[in-house]
């Protein structure tokens, strides 16, 4: 089984090819392609209305050096360090929906582990993902390019991620 940091490295992958630099079309930024909500949460931003369009219209706290959306794209660090607390916090809404319970349990043929809920959140959110294991796999939420939750479910499933969920 891979370890956390083999997880974030293939999250990584799978987001950006590994790019530090990427931002997309919908304004998600980096390796891990994280949009405004996810730079709230992880301490790097604030935005005032509430409203994350991923404008970067909002104030960046100066965490890890951190001052503007390009000196996080410059800022390998910065983004690891954004990863890791995103994921922790990450996993406390996936328990605060009850998605927790449901390791271990299998839905459309693929067993729901940690890592796979981790990376389910990181694609639509726990909302999506509560969704998805409150419908048994019935109800299957896509992102903007059309990757569904149940992919990610399935795809980063064998990954030790304990140290991203304590």
């Amino acid at each position: 089984m891979k370890n956390y940091k083999e997880f974030l490295n293939d999250l990584g992958a799978r987001e950006s090819g590994g790019n530090y630099k990427a931002f997309n079309k919908y304004g998600y930024a980096g390796k891990y392609q994280m949009g405004e909500a996810a730079l709230i949460d992880a301490g790097y931003y604030k935005k005032p209305s509430g409203k994350y369009n991923n404008d970067w219209s909002g104030i960046f706290t100066g965490r890890d050096g951190v001052k503007s959306i390009q000196d996080f794209l410059n800022n390998p660090t910065a983004q690891e360090n954004a990863q890791i607390i995103f994921k922790k916090k990450q996993w406390r809404y996936l328990k605060a929906v009850g998605a927790n319970h449901f390791v271990g349990k299998i839905i459309n043929g693929y067993v729901i582990t940690q890592s796979g809920l981790l990376a389910a959140a990181h694609l639509k959110g726990a909302g999506s993902v509560s969704k998805y294991l409150k419908s048994n796999g019935k109800i299957i939420e896509k992102d903007g390019f059309g990757t569904s939750v149940e992919s990610y479910l399935r795809k980063f499933s064998n990954y030790d991620v304990k140290e991203l969920c304590n």
